[in-house]
């Protein structure tokens, strides 16, 4: 992308500091091997007389001045006598150029340049081939090769009166492939004229012996071309087309839909006439490598202006960079966006500048802005002891996963902790050891990074349990309550499933219901909790007080109840089918991970909020599920906090939503809209990144240490066989021959 040409593709060009920097540098080895030289410059009526023989005979600037060096080195050491004028004693102010430039109808006129010596202290905008020391330099040149386009003729000469006449310096402004870069202070260059296009920005050296030390431009590098009057603030590359910005302009740039016809239409006037020759320009819109388009504009001189309808950074359209930038910050699909734009007819980046972009700078970027959030989160807990809530999630559903993410969050403020990622390459392509090595992975860096865990809720994971028992017994291991609940509510279903004992289905939402009240009210009380479990089979049957078996009270806490017909009959079998739920002994031996009411349904929500930006219906490289998680965890930081709606009257504002669980309408209050505040320093972060690149954006990408590629490139054991072996081995019923049927 950017503005290579013809599919060219290299390294990007130097940053202007970089390129100052290195000016400076060659500065000093400069200073030691220079000369007094003269300096090339024109009196003011010359200069205005130059002028109106430009337009007249359609030379642009950087031509006159290149044509210019091309006299001066064709002529030197073969004029005569008559056309060299010598100037004895220290006062140059009086020698004089004479040069030839072609007219508009073929002839040549004569311009007298008046030639000064430069002081040293100043470097000269263009140099002639003769030091101040030498006092031969010629007094004419004629030039033998007109510019392009212009038949040679016999010149006409054409005198002015220079005496009195001020001085201007002729500078250039272009620098082609090739050329040496001039060692110079952009602060001590002098516009004596004023005039923009005269402007000193890189400065042409052409003697050998004076420019071998010098850096030459090489292709992958940007070079600056002549600046439009009112573009002159701005800075371009050599052709003119492109419009460089930096960083920070680049991600407050804003931009707009507009059909090629009404571009085109802009551009017809815009410049409805060539600047240099006047004549009629025919404007042409062309498609970019990207979601840009190019303008040209050609009058039938063959005089060409350019126009890109984006900027650039880093060689690169700042429209693909933040397009290619926001499909991953939104949490978007690139082959959806490429089909979107497919249907509407946008112009669109290519698959290979997308996954450039978005290895290169938007998933450092990314990985940059969750180190801040998470230092700034665990410094925010040393200094007291936390609760930590576990819980994992895989990238697809079912027992075939391949990334395992690990989330820890603070129970009390909902601020995430740690995010642990494994690949089933990691535990021998076994999915259900992922879990257990992403927590004890994430758990010990915690405690390396200076937390003081003192509680860990998880799911009742039986590796994870064995390995707080075994390894962690300081730390107290609580189960989420919810889990428990869940998976108390799937064996009471089961149990009810035979016909015989229907009728405790009823029962199932109050059981579950009662499970949560002696696990909020038993304050970390175990005997308390199993002594209300315990009153659960006895009220089922309308009884409400019994004979303490476990300690606790013995009788309900609820007040007069109404008759119903629901209760069970004790000793019946819904009601034996419930006690043998309720006492199994492993459930009861467990109870003691309930008494603390620990829930992780925050961290379930921010699992969920995953599949906004990595669906588990797509496939990702491990960067980008990566970064696309870590995108989730900072939307969920960035908005955890955000307050309730209200109506106009103060009360909360609340909205009716379809519950399947309920099978009901329920009423759900309605949070602020987000704001995405990190969106934007993120995009610039992304900018810089590019803007400061020195490597060419379509590189290989350096791998993490942690990455599961450096343990085997791909899932499968081995690559794949040519695809002529794969179809040989492979046939189907119609291709069996009649022989093998037999």
């Amino acid at each position: 992308m950017g503005d290579e040409e013809e599919g060219r593709r290299g390294p990007k060009g130097a940053s202007p500091g970089t390129r100052l920097e290195r000016r400076r540098e060659t500065s000093k080895a400069y200073e030691l091997s220079r000369k007094k030289r003269g300096t090339i410059r024109v009196q003011s009526e010359v200069f205005e007389r130059w002028s109106e023989l430009r337009l007249r005979g359609g030379l642009t600037n950087d031509q006159f001045l290149s044509n210019l060096l091309d006299m001066s080195e064709e002529k030197e050491g073969t004029l005569t006598d008559s056309e060299q004028s010598v100037v004895t004693g220290a006062n140059l102010s009086t020698k004089t150029v004479q040069t030839s430039t072609p007219g508009k109808d073929g002839t040549e006129v004569q311009v007298l340049l008046n030639s000064s010596s430069d002081d040293s202290s100043m470097p000269s905008p263009l140099h002639s081939k003769h030091s101040s020391d030498d006092l031969s330099m010629p007094s004419s040149l004629h030039s033998k090769q007109p510019v392009s386009g212009a038949p040679s003729s016999p010149p006409q000469q054409e005198e002015l009166d220079i005496d009195n006449a001020d001085v201007h310096d002729i500078s250039v402004s272009f620098a082609e492939v090739g050329d040496f870069i001039y060692p110079h202070e952009e602060e001590d260059i002098v516009d004596e004229c004023g005039d923009s296009d005269f402007a000193a920005e890189v400065l042409l050296q052409r003697r050998p012996e004076d420019i071998a030390f010098l850096r030459r431009i090489g292709e992958d590098e940007e070079v600056l071309g002549e600046q439009n009057e009112l573009e002159s603030s701005l800075q371009t590359t050599r052709s003119g087309l492109h419009v460089k910005v930096s960083p920070e302009e680049a991600s407050d740039l804003g931009f707009v839909l507009i059909s090629k016809n009404r571009l085109k239409q802009l551009a017809k006037e815009a410049y409805p006439t060539c600047a240099v020759c006047g004549a009629e320009t025919i404007a042409t819109v062309h498609d970019a490598n990207g979601s840009a388009g190019h303008v040209n504009w050609v009058c039938p001189k063959e005089h060409e202006r350019k126009f890109c309808s984006q900027e650039v950074i880093g060689r690169s359209h700042v429209g693909d960079v933040r397009l290619g930038s926001a499909i991953l910050l939104s949490g978007n699909n690139f082959q959806k966006i490429k089909l979107l734009s497919q249907f509407s007819k946008l112009n669109f980046m290519s698959q290979r500048t997308f996954h450039a972009i978005q290895t290169q700078y938007a998933i450092p970027a990314v990985e940059a802005c969750w180190k801040g959030i998470q230092d700034t989160t665990i410094n925010k807990h040393k200094a007291t002891p936390v609760v930590v809530c576990g819980d994992a999630r895989n990238d697809s559903p079912g027992h075939c996963a391949q990334y395992c993410t690990y989330t820890f969050m603070e129970h009390e403020t909902n601020d995430v902790l740690h995010v642990g990622f494994v690949d089933k390459r990691e535990v021998g392509m076994k999915s259900n050891v992922m879990e257990a090595k992403a927590f004890k992975e994430g758990l010990s860096i915690m405690e390396e990074r200076g937390l003081k865990v003192k509680e860990v809720v998880t799911d009742a994971h039986p590796s994870i349990a064995k390995y707080m028992r075994e390894s962690k017994p300081e730390v107290k291991h609580s189960w989420d309550v919810w889990h428990g609940a869940k998976n108390l509510a799937k064996k009471l279903a089961k149990a009810s499933s035979k016909a015989s004992r229907r009728s405790l289905l009823y029962w199932v939402k109050h059981i579950i219901r009662h499970f949560w009240y002696c696990s909020k009210t038993c304050r970390g009380n175990l005997v308390d909790f199993k002594a209300k479990w315990h009153g659960l089979t006895h009220h089922v049957t309308n009884q409400h007080s019994w004979v303490a078996g476990f300690g606790g009270a013995a009788e309900c806490a609820h007040g007069d109840l109404e008759e119903r017909e629901e209760w069970l009959e004790r000793g019946g079998d819904p009601h034996r089918a419930l006690v043998q739920v309720c006492y199994d002994k492993r459930f009861l031996t467990n109870l003691g991970h309930y008494v603390n009411y620990r829930h992780t349904s925050m961290l379930e929500s921010l699992h969920n909020h995953i599949l906004m930006y990595a669906s588990k219906r797509f496939s990702f490289r491990y960067p980008g599920y990566r970064a696309r998680n870590l995108l989730a965890v900072i939307d969920f930081m960035s908005h955890k906090d955000r307050p309730y709606q209200t109506n106009e009257d103060g009360t909360p504002k609340k909205v009716a939503v379809w519950s399947k669980h309920a099978g009901d309408y329920v009423a759900v209050r309605v949070k602020v809209p987000k704001t995405y505040d990190y969106i934007e320093p993120l995009m610039k972060d992304i900018f810089v990144r590019k803007a400061t690149d020195e490597g060419p954006m379509f590189r290989r990408a350096t791998i993490r240490p942690d990455d599961p590629r450096l343990i085997r490139p791909r899932l499968a054991p081995f690559p794949a066989p040519p695809i002529e072996e794969i179809l040989a081995r492979r046939r189907g019923r119609n291709e069996v021959e009649e022989s093998e049927v037999d």
